[in-house]
Order: C-alpha cells, then structure tokens, then sequence
C-alpha cells in the first residue's frame, strides 16, 4: 500500500459520492472501501457480479469500481444493468476497471466504456485523483472541490 495518500485534504472530499466496489478478492474490496470512506464517499462493496446486481436493484452508484475478470461469472451481466440505469436515470455511470491482468484484456470487451483503467495493485493516490475529477466532471454528484496535490502523508481514522 502506498502510505503517500492525500490525507491532507478534508475528510468530506467526497461527501456524498456513492461508490460501488466489485471485486472478487475481498482485501481489495475492503481496502478501497475503508479508503473512500475516509474521505467521506458512501460505499458499497460487492464480491460477485450477481451480488452487485442485487445491490444495484436498490443502490444507485455515482461511481463504479470493477474487477474486470470474475471466475464463471460474466461480467456483461453487471454492464447490461448499469445500463438500464443509466437510461432510467439519464445519468452515465463512469467506470473505474481494476485487474491484475494487462491493459489489453480491456480490449476483448469492446462494449465497455470505461473512464480509467488502473492496474492492481493500485495506487491510491491515483485512485482518489481519478474519483475526484470524475465526481467534479459530473454535475450530479455533490463534489465541488477539485484536488491541487497529491503526495500527503495519509493517516487512517483506525
């Protein structure tokens, strides 16, 4: 983990964004949910595609953070639902990808639009940077402050 995160910035940076977070390794789950948290985001956190969908039946995210690659489970199932929501809502629904696997594999599913791609593991500093400016870029969020520096010493509320 990289103990250089923006901690230096309020705690509220992300005071009513809502996150979704799945991934099928639950450490990563848990990690990026304490870590938006911190900073104020309401998250959700599923290990499953078919939980992320009942999730999302009464949970509308702002945000989306998505392991690419889930053991017999598809992950065109998840992207169908966002996208009813979307239409729904009339909202897009931006989507961080995180994996192990390399940029390309993104490319054998064009139907994704995704907003970021990080590789795991992830560097938080670039996670939050990311969150940041898609939560400013989208007028239905409630975030307002754009982030000027990274590289603080972040120190964890436990």
């Amino acid at each position: 983990m990289n103990s250089t995160i923006a901690a230096a910035f309020k705690v509220d940076l992300l005071k009513g964004v809502q996150i979704l977070v799945v991934d099928n390794d639950v450490d990563s789950g848990v990690l990026y949910a304490i870590f938006l948290k911190y900073f104020g985001a309401n998250v959700m956190t599923a290990g499953s595609i078919k939980e992320a969908v009942e999730i999302m039946s009464w949970f509308v995210p702002h945000i989306m953070i998505c392991e690419i690659r889930f053991l017999g489970e598809s992950v065109y199932t998840l992207l169908k639902t966002l996208s009813a929501m979307e239409a729904d809502n009339r909202n897009h629904i931006p989507i961080i990808v995180t994996s192990t696997c390399p940029t390309s594999s993104i490319n054998e599913i064009p139907e994704i639009e995704v907003e970021k791609y990080l590789i795991k593991p992830v560097d938080l500093d670039k996670l939050i940077f990311t969150i940041n400016n898609l939560a400013l870029a989208n007028k239905n969020m409630a975030i307002a402050r754009p982030l000027t520096k990274l590289n603080c010493v972040y120190s964890s509320p436990f």
